[in-house]
């Protein structure tokens, strides 16, 4: 008769568990972890409070059961999570917590408290969004051999489409049509620049879009095909590949536009010469200059990433050693020692996941928060733009024309070079986990883990 009572008791804490837990996963869903960091959060948070937990995960819910003891007596709930979004803040600061709640126990009532305080901390105000964020486009037109006429317009160009695609978001419409109208907006930009100044502007169409390409969604998805969650990672890499598709299709509507014959009566200026003497003025001509600027560049051009994907301040300088560093690794090899591009992709991406593991402590935040913006400077802008352009080719060729085999071939071997090096990159930044078995690195030490694994090799 006494026990009823107490039933009662524990089955509504059994719930509060429930509730709370699938209340977190929602917020990491949504903020763009990976599966199994997800996964281990929760089930740490559980351990914590005194209760296991066992979850089912795909990208667009879960199912969540928790009990104590026995299995066959555990709370059950579904949730549907339809929000996207990349908040690298709240995935590092809801590890902190799981790890707080883990070692010192903390109640379900502080947990709660500290949740609404992740929800209502703003990383960056949108004004610092909108003026920061499109450095990263800036520098990625100049590592891509651009000039800073280019730059500077794509630089607006990257304003003014991720402004309409962030508050097309932020007001919940559909994302794929917010990515589409934010590509079709800044290659209209770019495109009408170049008619009305008559400029050369190839290499900011290289980089108009690479803002909006979902890098770190793809990276996420291969990530989770390495630790075995297919399901989650087929889900990321569908949802991935239907915002390319988008964006393509924006930038397609671009340059149909701008084919038509009447477009050339926009040319108002000829600043061609001046283009040309601007990038003589400034061309970089020593050794020790151009590599100084690619590592810069590419520091530059993860920072401005990090901002989009909302990363923890504390952690913005090690994002910006990483990125230079993993950056310039990748041009030594690729450029100056021949090495294949795939390969020195994975090697300079395995050094920023290996770098990641040595950071984590000094930055306090889990390393995979940083490792992502470093390595997306290395996402192939122009193999994928050489991609888009020979899809382009095909769709908008004369009526009756027949792309020849060479260049179905060649655009082809774009694409899936395309797939490959996006594959490098996540191996690259899963490294530590696949080669050290270690899924956190709390309280472990590198170079402890380096010579343990020399040792057991030898």
């Amino acid at each position: 008769m006494f026990d009823e009572p107490n039933k009662l008791i524990e089955d509504r804490k059994t719930q509060s568990v429930l509730h709370l837990l699938t209340e977190i996963g929602e917020m990491m869903i949504t903020s763009g972890a990976h599966t199994a960091r997800i996964i281990r959060n929760l089930e740490r948070i559980a351990v914590g409070l005194g209760y296991h937990c066992e979850l089912v995960l795909t990208y667009t819910g879960f199912v969540i059961s928790v009990y104590k003891q026995n299995k066959f007596k555990a709370h059950t709930l579904a949730k549907t999570i339809k929000a996207k979004g990349l908040n690298f803040e709240t995935v590092s600061e809801i590890s902190i917590l799981s790890w707080d709640v883990f070692e010192n126990k903390i109640s379900i009532a502080e947990i709660k408290a500290i949740l609404k305080q992740i929800k209502a901390k703003k990383v960056y105000s949108s004004l610092q969004l909108y003026a920061l964020a499109p450095l990263a486009s800036v520098a990625l037109c100049l590592l891509f051999d651009g000039d800073w006429m280019q730059s500077l317009i794509v630089y607006f160009s990257t304003l003014f489409g991720y402004y309409v695609r962030r508050e097309l978001m932020l007001k919940h419409h559909n994302h794929m049509v917010a990515f589409f109208i934010g590509a079709t907006i800044s290659t209209l930009f770019i495109h009408l620049t170049g008619v009305i100044f008559n400029i050369q502007i190839k290499e900011a169409m290289v980089v108009s879009v690479l803002y909006l390409i979902p890098g770190a969604v793809m990276i996420n998805a291969f990530i989770d095909y390495l630790e075995g969650y297919f399901e989650s990672g087929t889900s990321r890499f569908i949802y991935s590949f239907m915002l390319v598709l988008m964006i393509a299709f924006g930038f397609y509507v671009s340059n149909l536009i701008f084919s038509n014959p009447f477009i050339n009566d926009l040319n108002v200026f000829d600043m061609s010469q001046l283009q040309i003497q601007i990038k003589e003025g400034l061309e970089i001509t020593s050794m020790g200059g151009i590599y100084l600027s690619k590592i810069l560049l590419g520091g530059v051009t993860s920072v401005g990433f990090a901002l989009m994907f909302n990363t923890p301040r504390r952690a913005l300088w090690t994002v910006f050693i990483l990125g230079g560093l993993g950056y310039f690794i990748k041009f030594l090899l690729f450029k100056e020692l021949d090495v294949n591009l795939i390969l020195s992709i994975f090697v300079a991406s395995c050094f920023v996941g290996l770098s990641g593991m040595y950071f984590a402590h000094r930055a306090h935040t889990p390393p995979i928060i940083f490792m992502i913006p470093a390595v997306i400077n290395m996402i192939p802008g122009l193999i994928s733009y050489e991609f888009m352009m020979g899809m382009i080719d095909w769709i908008s060729g004369d009526k009756g024309q027949k792309p020849s085999v060479e260049e179905v071939i060649q655009t082809f071997s774009y694409g899936i070079s395309t797939v490959f090096i996006l594959f490098a990159l996540a191996l690259g930044v899963a490294f530590p986990v696949v080669v050290f078995k270690s899924y956190t690195v709390k309280g472990k030490d590198l170079n402890v883990m380096i010579k343990k694994l020399f040792a057991r090799n030898s």
